[in-house]
């Protein structure tokens, strides 16, 4: 057996950080938040069963985006929502069944996805996006964790419409920021990843939930579904425009 040359091995690889990637990872971590309540409350039994099959899917997805990453981005967004939906199940069983104060659950998960976060490996000539790789895909996988969280503690805090609102301005000031002043901080990709998250936990729920707009599951998680994808269609036809000579 010869040992696999560089030419051979499956390579990392990141994206542009654009406006469209950021309404894109949204818009999916909203359907996260939709589809793990859906696959817990509806699909399986219970939130640990439910757990266990995003999880087999979200690794699944992974390997497929490893092995398949430079020509499609397929494996990669499914591994992005089913990550989310998993993450909102692990929290919800941190909150719920483990009786896990959210105000220390969330603090406790921000600090751990920022310390995981310093392990990931940015690529500065893709707009300081971090390679992704297991490091990178750890910290997403706690910043889905701090975001069902420390999302449903400002929701319930403040409610549905306001929490949606003010974390989606946020979200946009934070990356009018990084933009705008540090356009390579890798530190401050993840505090925008942290931000989204919050922001898709608060907009999916006030999607789905009886005290807001009361869609439903199914329906709440077909409506984000439909964003995501119409969000990575103008996300392509941006950069194909992006590509195209002058």
């Amino acid at each position: 057996m010869h040992a696999m040359s560089d030419k051979q091995k499956p390579r990392s690889r990141a994206f542009d950080v654009t406006y469209a990637y950021w309404f894109a990872m949204l818009a999916a971590s909203a359907l996260g938040t939709n589809l793990g309540d859906l696959w817990a409350e509806i699909l399986f039994a219970g939130p640990l069963t439910s757990l266990a099959a995003l999880l087999v899917l979200c690794g699944t997805a992974v390997a497929y985006d490893r092995i398949t990453g430079a020509q499609s981005e397929a494996g990669y967004w499914v591994a992005i929502v089913a990550m989310r939906a998993a993450a909102t199940n692990l929290a919800d069983i941190m909150t719920h069944d483990l009786a896990l104060g959210y105000v220390t659950a969330s603090a406790f998960l921000a600090a751990l996805t920022l310390i995981a976060a310093r392990f990931t490996h940015p690529d500065m000539a893709r707009g300081g996006s971090p390679r992704v790789d297991g490091a990178y895909w750890t910290a997403m996988f706690l910043a889905g964790l701090f975001g069902t969280v420390a999302g449903d503690l400002i929701h319930h805090t403040i409610g549905l419409y306001l929490a949606s609102a003010a974390l989606c301005v946020a979200l946009a000031g934070l990356i009018l920021v990084r933009n705008a002043f540090a356009p390579l901080s890798v530190a401050l990709y993840w505090a925008i990843i942290m931000a989204e998250r919050c922001a898709g936990t608060a907009v999916g729920d006030m999607l789905a939930s009886r005290r807001a707009i009361a869609l439903g599951l199914p329906t709440a998680s077909i409506c984000t579904a439909a964003l995501v994808l119409v969000s990575l269609w103008l996300r392509a036809r941006i950069e194909r425009q992006q590509g195209m000579p002058a």
